[in-house]
């Protein structure tokens, strides 16, 4: 997972109630494919908002780009997308906002490697859904 073009990641959004949208990362498979890696929104979204805002100006997006009516996807390198992944596969099934703020941190914190690192392991599709609890489990405390 060397690979770093603008086409690794797209991020899409999708309206939500009737005011609110979600995101959705998808994965392009090296041209073969695509893989939708999460879907997110509500309180969990809106908690790692400030992670969205960066991967968006990062990749050359202005943040008021981010609005419920935006049809085209936004794309991202395979490192933004990679980290932007990790993060929404660790705090989507989570409730406690004090979990969600840890997780926000550590990924925040992660090395570049130890990001790929966990996403391999979280999307790994026998194993990621223990992996994504172990990471969260490491970084948070119950």
């Amino acid at each position: 997972m060397t690979r770093q073009t603008a086409d690794a990641f797209e991020l899409r959004l999708f309206p939500h109630g009737d005011t609110e949208f979600g995101v959705e990362l998808i994965q392009d498979q090296n041209g073969r494919a695509e893989r939708k890696v999460v879907r997110c929104w509500g309180t969990n979204l809106l908690a790692v908002n400030d992670h969205l805002l960066d991967a968006l100006r990062v990749s050359g997006y202005r943040p008021t780009d981010l609005q419920r009516t935006r049809r085209k996807p936004f794309a991202f390198t395979e490192a933004v997308g990679v980290r932007l992944g990790l993060l929404l596969l660790a705090v989507k099934p989570l409730q406690k906002t004090r979990r969600i703020e840890d997780v926000s941190m550590a990924v925040r914190e992660l090395a570049d490697d130890e990001a790929f690192y966990w996403y391999a392991k979280t999307t790994d599709s026998q194993h990621g859904r223990r992996a994504q609890r172990a990471f969260r489990d490491l970084v948070s405390d119950r």
